[in-house]
């Protein structure tokens, strides 16, 4: 579904209206704009304003949670748009482990390194995904992208700091760094970040499994679109929602992350993503252009949540490695 620029500016608005007046609240993670849910099933013939809640409450329930200033009433309409209000419990999408698993080729030390494979900073002893390769506008240098809590992890993180892949869960250690951190979008909203190559592995442009990125393009409502991540491989789904604004816990500090594209399963899939894909690329199914920056999701129900792909390469001034 292709909103209309007038239609996609008064949803901006209605979200932005919403945010402001509930993303503080304790039961609510996420807002976006996109299909409801209609008797349990999703509607793809009508959009709403979603305000997603932790947990579902109604009658009494609700009405002492509201006195006692746990949640809020939520109104039928929201800036012109009617309301719905999902379940969902969303979390970073990266994940610890102790040993290389040895039978999953992803999580193993690649010469040439490409998007779909284990990386993680030098400090965690985690794993998530390298992204892929991309291309500093300023300098021409070619970098790898994936998130901040990825490739950052920490506030007092420092510019330099080494990234390793394999990542530290799956065995990774210094003599497997392949580059240094760059730099982050975290100051505007957005969980991304880019490392600077060091020269002693290279990078192209491909997604473990499902070949070259051709571009970038705006995700769509109804959009078919594919990933190749560390933990889960490659899985597909359906852009849902556009123009989120989510609550992230990172590193005991809540932020607000905007520009969220949401991806839920299409007909027959059951899995999108887990911890341990955060960084992969969501990709059009069929032009494999890049869609979005994925960073966490939610289990049951089953949820993926990215970053709009063109929002981060302009904030951090990349273009993809084309």
């Amino acid at each position: 579904m292709n909103l209309t620029s007038k239609t996609l500016a008064h949803a901006q608005l209605a979200v932005r209206a919403a945010a402001r007046q509930f993303l503080f609240d304790p039961n609510i993670k996420l807002i976006d704009f996109g299909f409801p849910l209609r008797d349990g099933a999703r509607d793809e013939s009508d959009l709403a304003v979603r305000i997603h809640v932790r947990e579902k409450l109604s009658g009494s329930a609700l009405e002492n949670a509201t006195e006692q200033g746990r949640t809020q009433m939520i109104p039928a309409t929201i800036g012109g748009f009617r309301t719905d209000v999902p379940e969902g419990n969303y979390h970073l999408h990266w994940r610890s482990a102790w040993r290389r698993t040895q039978t999953n080729v992803r999580a193993q030390r690649v010469e040439v390194m490409r998007g779909g494979i284990s990386i993680s900073d030098e400090h965690h002893n985690t794993y998530a995904t390298l992204g892929g390769a991309v291309v500093d506008r300023a300098s021409g240098e070619a970098m790898l992208l994936s998130n901040w809590h990825v490739l950052v992890g920490s506030w007092w993180a420092k510019r330099g700091q080494r990234i390793y892949q394999a990542g530290r869960g799956d065995g990774g250690s210094y003599v497997d760094t392949v580059a240094t951190l760059d730099r982050d979008a975290m100051a505007s909203n957005l969980d991304a970040a880019v490392a600077k190559l060091d020269g002693s592995r290279a990078i192209m442009n491909e997604q473990y499994g499902l070949g070259k990125v051709t571009g970038v393009v705006a995700p769509q409502l109804g959009m078919s679109v594919v990933k190749s991540g560390r933990r889960t491989g490659i899985t597909s789904g359906l852009v849902t929602a556009v123009e989120g604004v989510a609550k992230m816990r990172y590193d005991n500090r809540d932020r607000i992350i905007r520009n969220v594209v949401t991806i839920e399963p299409a007909n027959g899939v059951t899995e999108v993503s887990a911890g341990g894909d955060s960084g992969s690329w969501w990709l059009e199914v069929n032009t494999r252009a890049a869609v979005g920056l994925h960073f966490a999701g939610s289990d049951a129900p089953e949820r993926a949540l990215a970053n709009d792909m063109s929002a981060v390469l302009n904030v951090l001034n990349l273009e993809l490695m084309i």
